[in-house]
């Protein structure tokens, strides 16, 4: 099988991340405070439209731009689908601050390697994309950071939100950890094995999830 990296070309992974090129890396404080407000206004909306889980519709957290405006998508999901960021799972992960700060971290990677970037991130993509639902309006400006960010964060509620400390999730984008260990964690051979785990745990709820959703509807 053909490494992932050499189906994606740089033009489409900067257009799935919403990264224009040559755009300048934003410092720590700009990015903290542009993750707490998508964060705060995703949590807004979806009490908002939480009524809407009655069609079967979950509020995506992942932003897209429309003429430069940022705006929110529904998406075909079961509700269980909010755990991974909307509720006590998810958003407990989106309050710590040691996360947070890894996903502030990243951005500068991930922003220099954009085909990277958009491999690490499609499996996270793809669970809250639906180019079929419904769209809504934010009124803010997208900035060159501002899906990338937004999809990071849904990538770190999810993780967590399925038992993936920092570490782990750090391994899962493929960011070397080395580095990143303190002498009391574990090796990390560990971290890797732990992360692998726990994602395929990840990937079997939520494909009983949906199996359940369907079999309900059917």
């Amino acid at each position: 099988m053909r490494d992932a990296r050499q189906l994606l070309s740089e033009v489409d992974a900067r257009v799935l991340l919403g990264l224009p090129k040559g755009g300048a890396v934003p410092d720590e404080s700009t990015l903290s405070a542009d993750a707490e407000a998508i964060v705060t206004q995703n949590l807004a909306l979806a009490r908002e439209v939480e009524h809407l889980g009655e069609q079967g519709l979950l509020l995506s957290p992942v932003w897209e731009s429309n003429a430069g405006v940022a705006q929110a998508r529904m998406a075909v999901r079961p509700p269980s689908f909010r755990t991974r960021y909307f509720e006590p799972e998810g958003l407990e992960v989106l309050r710590d601050s040691e996360a947070i700060d890894a996903v502030v971290d990243v951005v500068p990677w991930m922003m220099d390697d954009p085909v990277g970037a958009a491999v690490a991130l499609d499996d996270t993509l793809r669970a809250w994309r639906d180019d079929t639902a419904p769209v809504r309006s934010l009124g803010v400006a997208m900035k060159p950071h501002t899906r990338l960010l937004s999809l990071l964060l849904a990538d770190v509620a999810r993780k967590g939100a399925a038992g993936l400390d920092t570490l782990e999730w750090l391994a899962s984008l493929g960011v070397p950890i080395a580095e990143l260990r303190d002498d009391g964690d574990p090796s990390e051979d560990e971290i890797r094995a732990s992360m692998k785990a726990n994602l395929r745990a990840m990937w079997d709820d939520e494909r009983g999830w949906m199996r359940a959703a369907f079999t309900r509807r059917s």
